[in-house]
């Protein structure tokens, strides 16, 4: 297949390279060849009774939930573990707030649990748990007074955090491993089973403590005990595959039982063709989440604890344990990258996606929008979406780029051993010798106003091997006999690079687009985007009566709103924006509509809420809106369309509107951003982090002012700003 270093010398090294290919495969992959090397090394596989079909859901599962729980930020401790142990890159942010937040209790709290899930969230986050914030949990742990006469889970959970990683214990602690086991194993039932204080017994409580033995099943009283609890746990199951109706015994049995070395998908673990794993699979939201009984929506607690189910489940098939973190930490985690796969006559596929190297981005992305790939043997990507390599007779094929802080990285390994970072942006590309990427794109006058003349300036990157360094050197020159679009202009670059759109074009924003397509031949370019925005002249501009009035922080939206004719004057007499007006939910609406390109409903169309009347200006705008599912009312029958718009119900309006990803921005991150964002609604906050992660809102004074009323100039701050 075609690689960047080979395309000027490939000739010179004929079969003899090829040769070398197929003797060596991945190991002698060559620079920015897309090869399917798998990160991470090879490991042993799963020895597990679950069919092909269902690990491949377990795989899929573990991407929705990890994913879901990063849109809608990084709310626990548990969900914080589940994210690492899955191999995706927990927000910075989160360890920090984990250490202010040891900090502000003095290292003091009440319960060994608290000491015990900080100590496993901390160390799973690569932190020391022994120095957080000054404090070492462990010692606290080890001589805590209160893990006894209170529940079973205290040992627990202490157990698993001194087993969590090497820390040094005093053979004079008040508790050692020793004397946790022996304290926990004191409270076996004669059934097998253990309970959280007394009474029968129960699977979540049996679950955890083998869990916790796991650790130290090489010792015949441990191991025999935890045998006998994992004999429970089969005879507890019922004949749907569980344990009653919710999904948290479940998740929690698949838990203990792979870190026991158990497979929860085996024969013992099987009713009426149901094991564990498939039921917990049933329990699966259409939204990533996981529900806790039939027929409800995602619940936090099931979703947590699914994907720490799911993810024990997966490490048992390589002999890991969910909360085993002594071992080196995730080769290459998943970060939030954008995927664009470009075809030789158009763009295949666009994405943003969690990986941790290119090939499982471009996995990611081309399942999502079922774009087929070829592997050969799992080494060389050679066909993309029935494109396959060598299609023009030549040396051409796929390549990739990577773009990180503005400037292309040009990898020098296969797809599989590149790691990428938070934002990357990865172009996979069908090219061959005479294939560049672009540069840079230079527009003139950089605000151009309406009708004026846009001249662009296009360059192009190429690498060129260098036989004396055996590197590919990059070169850049003027990307000459290229086209260049926008808004439905085309013009064609000279031997300098640069095209001219004449006329300009009317107020309004633009996406701008190289392209070098060529019949029968690998392009030219890689196709390229920019936004442009062309704005009205100063002297040009309608003359607002109370222009004064407008905050000059929202003097160019204001104006670049009008022109585009979303948002009008307010007066009939005279020119006036209004701009300190408080916006209502029916203009807002209506402002939505009119920038996701959508008309308001007929006249006749039927009612949607009681309070928005036929004949009003609003009714059809409310009833699409309301159809499109951009608005919901304030009870099931009511909208109150006068009613005022807040910061965040527009969080929330924008985020339907534009069906916007967080993911894109890595949105996580804003796990406490704002200083009020414990005042946020429970309802708005994921689409707060949404907006602001993305840009198109933000707060003032570290604050973002959920409840605080939107004005006119706001909105039309927010209006030019959304794609």
């Amino acid at each position: 297949m075609k690689n960047h270093s080979l395309s000027s010398r490939f000739t010179r090294l004929g079969l003899a390279v090829i040769m070398l290919f197929a003797l060596l495969g991945a190991a002698v992959a060559p620079a920015g060849q897309a090869a399917a090397a798998q990160a991470g090394g090879t490991s042993a596989p799963a020895v597990s009774a679950l069919p092909a079909s269902e690990a491949a859901s377990v795989t899929a599962a573990v991407y929705a939930t990890a994913e879901f729980m990063l849109k809608n930020g990084v709310q626990s401790d548990w969900q914080a573990i589940g994210l690492a142990q899955a191999g995706y890159k927990v927000p910075a942010s989160y360890l920090k707030a984990l250490d202010g937040k040891v900090a502000e209790a003095k290292g003091v709290f009440a319960r060994a649990t608290d000491y015990a899930r900080i100590t496993l969230a901390v160390k799973a986050l690569g932190g020391d748990p022994a120095n957080v914030a000054g404090y070492n949990l462990i010692e606290k742990l080890y001589n805590h007074d209160a893990i006894t006469g209170q529940t079973l889970n205290n040992p627990v959970y202490a157990l698993l955090a001194l087993d969590s990683g090497s820390y040094t214990i005093p053979a004079n602690a008040k508790w050692t491993q020793s004397k946790l086991l022996a304290e926990i194993l004191a409270k076996q039932n004669p059934d097998g089973g253990f309970t959280l204080t007394t009474g029968a017994s129960d699977p979540d409580m049996t679950a955890m403590v083998l869990n916790a033995l796991a650790g130290h099943k090489q010792e015949a009283a441990v191991n025999a005990a935890g045998q006998r609890a994992a004999a429970w746990l089969a005879k507890a199951q019922d004949k749907n595959g569980g344990y009653g109706d919710s999904s948290e015994s479940v998740a929690q049995a698949i838990i203990g039982l792979s870190a026991f070395g158990i497979d929860p998908a085996g024969a013992d673990y099987t009713k009426g063709n149901i094991n564990l794993v498939s039921k917990l699979l049933s329990f699966s939201a259409a939204d990533g989440g996981f529900i806790h009984t039939a027929g409800g929506s995602s619940n936090p607690l099931s979703t947590e604890q699914a994907l720490e189910a799911l993810v024990a489940y997966k490490l048992f098939g390589t002999g890991g344990k969910l909360f085993d973190f002594s071992g080196t930490p995730v080769k290459n985690p998943q970060v939030s990258v954008s995927v664009t796969v470009e075809g030789p006559n158009g763009t295949l596929a666009e994405g943003s996606v969690y990986a941790g190297n290119v090939l499982t981005a471009l996995d990611k992305t081309a399942a999502a929008k079922r774009l087929a790939l070829v592997n050969e043997a799992g080494n060389y990507v050679t066909g993309i979406g029935g494109v396959i390599a060598g299609t023009f007779g030549g040396y051409d094929g796929w390549m990739y780029v990577v773009a990180r802080g503005g400037a292309w990285i040009y990898p020098s390994v296969g797809m599989g051993d590149f790691a990428l970072e938070e934002n990357d942006r990865i172009v996979v590309y069908y090219g061959g010798d005479n294939t560049q990427v672009v540069d840079a794109v230079t527009a003139t006058p950089a605000q151009p106003q309406p009708g004026q003349d846009l001249k662009v300036q296009v360059t192009q990157k190429q690498w060129v091997w260098n036989e004396a360094t055996f590197t590919s050197d990059p070169v850049t020159s003027p990307a000459a006999g290229v086209q260049v679009t926008i808004g439905g202009k085309t013009a064609v670059t000279d031997a300098a690079g640069v095209a001219v759109v004449a006329g300009g074009l009317p107020a309004n924003k633009y996406t701008l687009t190289v392209t070098g397509y060529l019949k029968d031949k690998t392009p030219a370019i890689v196709r390229h985007t920019v936004p442009v925005t062309v704005a009205s002249a100063a002297a040009d501009r309608p003359a607002f009566g109370d222009v004064k009035s407008i905050s000059p922080w929202a003097l160019e939206s204001v104006y670049t709103a009008y022109d585009r004719k979303l948002m009008n004057g307010v007066s009939e007499d005279s020119l006036l924006f209004a701009p300190k007006k408080n916006i209502t939910r029916a203009e807002f609406a209506a402002l939505l509509l009119r920038l996701t390109g959508n008309e308001p409903s007929a006249a006749s169309s039927a009612g949607v809420f009681s309070d928005v009347k036929a004949g009003t200006w609003y009714y059809g705008t409310v009833n699409r809106a309301k159809e499109l599912g951009i608005i919901s009312g304030v009870s099931a029958k009511t909208f109150k369309p006068d009613g005022l718009v807040t910061r965040q119900d527009m969080a929330v309006m924008m985020v339907r509107a534009f069906k916007l990803d967080a993911t894109s921005a890595g949105v996580g991150a804003g796990v406490g951003k704002f200083s009020d964002e414990d005042k946020i609604s429970d309802y708005a906050l994921s689409a707060v982090r949404t907006v602001t992660g993305l840009g198109y809102m933000s707060g003032t004074g570290g604050a973002f002012e959920p409840t605080a009323v939107v004005t006119r100039e706001m909105a039309a701050a927010v209006a030019v700003r959304l794609p």
